[in-house]
């Protein structure tokens, strides 16, 4: 556990927070237009206006698209770092070559994912802040926190997930910058597969895998599918990780 917590110190610089306040910002671009409609119309804003508001940032086209290069920015290509600079040769002699990878792929999920997430949870406060003021009560108003909670937990798993990916694939390919355009590549592969071959195949498309209301068993199955992928590149790149750690 020492060993996750150093290399999510090490991940918690300048680019983690540099990508949160730019996931806020796709968040923020994506409900302004609907802000600025309400505000020219003259109409009123309604309770928990806000909280639809976060809804339709983090559902967007927009974060979706972006989200893959996003989460590998804070630290995916942090292990090849390590190896280019000899800095994981004395790293692997405090700790086993497995303990080492681990950790490093649970720091890099764990980075990916909560710089996401914070960037949603930040652009979400801030609406709060502003719009709660100006909010109108309404009769028998009916909460979305379960939904806006889902959508919060996908948008985590799915930073996770491409931040491992573009560890994964850099690995193999063995340059730090495949850490940062393969997971657009690999989400953009998976979106023409989708919409020109398989367009029976909805779980090949990564924009689905952001929607709690198209699984057919809850949210809990797109959870179960997103660790599923995550374990699977992971397991890439702890096999071509320890060989290269071998090489050493």
């Amino acid at each position: 556990m020492k060993y996750v917590l150093s290399h999510l110190q090490r991940g918690l610089r300048l680019r983690f927070w540099m990508t949160l306040l730019m996931t806020a910002g796709l968040c923020f671009s994506s409900f302004l237009q609907s802000i600025l409609q309400n505000l020219q119309q003259g109409s009123l804003f309604y309770q928990g206006y806000h909280n639809e508001l976060i809804v339709q940032g983090l559902s967007s086209d927009i974060l979706a698209s972006f989200l893959p290069v996003l989460a590998a920015i804070p630290i995916s290509a942090g292990y090849l770092e390590d190896i280019k600079s000899k800095f994981a040769r004395f790293l692997i002699l405090r700790e086993d070559y497995s303990g080492y990878l681990m950790s490093q792929c649970l720091a890099c999920w764990g980075c990916g994912g909560c710089a996401i997430l914070l960037g949603g949870l930040t652009a979400w406060g801030i609406t709060a802040l502003i719009f709660s003021p100006l909010e109108q009560v309404v009769k028998d108003y009916v909460g979305i926190a379960p939904q806006i909670a889902s959508q919060l937990l996908l948008v985590f798993l799915n930073g996770g997930l491409w931040a491992v990916v573009g560890m994964a694939l850099s690995t193999v390919m063995e340059s730090k910058y495949i850490a940062y355009i393969s997971p657009f590549i690999v989400y953009y592969l998976l979106v023409i597969l989708y919409e020109r071959y398989f367009p029976d195949a909805w779980l090949l498309y990564p924009r689905n895998w952001l929607d709690p209301e198209i699984w057919p068993y809850g949210v809990g199955s797109a959870v179960v599918f997103l660790l599923e992928l995550t374990f699977f590149s992971g397991l890439l790149f702890y096999f071509r990780g320890r060989r290269r750690l071998e090489s050493l």
